[in-house]
């Protein structure tokens, strides 16, 4: 069995070994608690920085109906075989979870390290164990780190589409150079740097973040625009990304005109 698990878990794709509940009492037993695979990109860290990327784990129970979970559970990552080690492509973490009546989920974030070289895509594991009050079900999780920068495809590149021209709603295009889609959710801060002197037309944008989805190649950055004012002449702004999750930045900068009339 435990070769098996491991083996899935280089694919990225093993569920956790399922454990026995056993016998459970009248009324109310323990709930079943068990955490989810997480797969995202490693990323590409600015020059000269030392970076991470959170893997975020969910790890939630399940209780009969009427009933609340009441206990805990400890976690532990563990190196994949072969696979991610420690310390050179993650942060080790350890500790517990506790319920206490409500049944929400809970998080557990594990930092995975950036870097700019290329390499096959990588896993580590998160493992759950001595559970209090609780009986294990899917115990064990698997932390997917996909390769970013070239080792078996195209290395990400996030840039904006060409210059842009905006009447009543400005949506500038953010998307993939390496043409995607987008195998893990890719992130990126956008900001509007203002052109000219005059009285901007736009609300001004210090620090958004527009998301890339899995399965997807481009999404959009929306500036907000006002309304014309009288004797308005055209106008207009650049649009700037910046840190984005995975990879490096292409395309950076858009020029916006914005037509006071149309």
């Amino acid at each position: 069995m435990k070769t098996a698990v491991l083996a899935a878990v280089v694919l990225l794709l093993g569920p956790g070994t399922v454990v026995p509940a056993g016998t459970v009492a009248s009324g109310c037993g323990p709930a079943a608690v068990a955490v989810a695979d997480r797969t995202l990109y490693e990323g590409t860290p600015a020059p000269g920085e030392r970076g991470y990327t959170t893997f975020e784990f969910t790890v939630s129970v399940t209780a009969a109906a009427g009933c609340a979970p009441t206990g805990s559970v400890a976690y532990k990552t563990e190196d994949g075989v072969p696979g991610a080690t420690t310390p050179a492509d993650y942060v080790p973490a350890e500790g517990r979870l506790t319920w206490t009546g409500d049944a929400g989920p809970r998080t557990v974030a594990v930092q995975v390290v950036k870097d700019a070289a290329g390499e096959p895509d990588e896993a580590f594991l998160l493992r759950l164990s001595d559970p209090v009050g609780l009986v294990l079900g899917d115990d064990l999780a698997a932390g997917g780190i996909l390769d970013d920068d070239g080792a078996a495809a195209l290395p990400i590149k996030v840039s904006t589409d060409g210059g842009k021209i905006c009447w009543h709603v400005c949506t500038v295009g953010v998307g993939l150079d390496s043409g995607g889609p987008a195998k893990a959710p890719v992130t990126v801060h956008y900001r509007t740097l203002p052109l000219g002197t005059g009285e901007p037309a736009y609300v001004p944008v210090k620090d958004a973040v527009v998301t890339i989805p899995a399965g997807a190649s481009g999404t959009g950055a929306v500036v907000k625009l006002l309304d014309p004012r009288p004797g308005q002449v055209e106008s207009g702004f650049v649009l700037e990304l910046f840190s984005p999750s995975a990879g490096t930045l292409g395309n950076a900068r858009t020029e916006v005109t914005i037509k006071p009339g149309g």
